[in-house]
């Protein structure tokens, strides 16, 4: 017996799996960057796990959300990532991420000093969205560059 109407569960069930399918998204950059910094690839060493970062003062409006952190203590790197299923939200939600970092900035004075990198990652970009989001400021990869080189096939003994 349900109390809702069918179409009404129907948009529930929509929703929590677009943010399940969210939260795997973030997961698997995290463990993609973890396994090229272990592989030595690409140009950022992680010495820190990677985390997300949220906060919500005083459940207002006004919250930040990070969706990945991850961090190089040898060069006082921070790359702050966001990550969207759909390159074209991904593109629209620059701004608002812009705000964030921002904030972030404040938030954690333990970084006071460090270089930050702003990163937006999306399943797959076109030549012109990558190029829209480097010309925003951010490094623009998608899981065909955060694979590049870590399938590597070895041959039977």
């Amino acid at each position: 017996m349900h109390f809702r109407s069918l179409p009404q569960l129907v948009a529930d069930a929509d929703a929590h799996l677009t943010k399940a399918k969210g939260h795997g998204m973030e997961q698997l950059v995290a463990k993609l960057y973890k396994e090229r910094s272990r592989k030595s690839l690409g140009d950022f060493n992680l010495t820190e796990h990677v985390k997300n970062f949220w906060d919500k003062a005083d459940h207002s409006a006004a919250q930040v959300e990070i969706n990945l952190v991850a961090l190089d203590d040898q060069t006082r790197t921070a790359r702050l990532d966001t990550c969207k299923r759909i390159a074209d939200k991904l593109l629209s939600d620059l701004p608002r991420f812009d705000r964030h970092v921002a904030t972030f900035g404040t938030l954690m004075p333990r970084f006071s000093g460090w270089t930050v990198q702003k990163v937006a990652i999306a399943p797959t970009l076109s030549p012109a969205q990558r190029s829209a989001i480097v010309a925003a400021g951010y490094i623009a990869p998608d899981l065909h560059d955060l694979t590049a080189g870590l399938l590597t096939r070895q041959e039977p003994a």
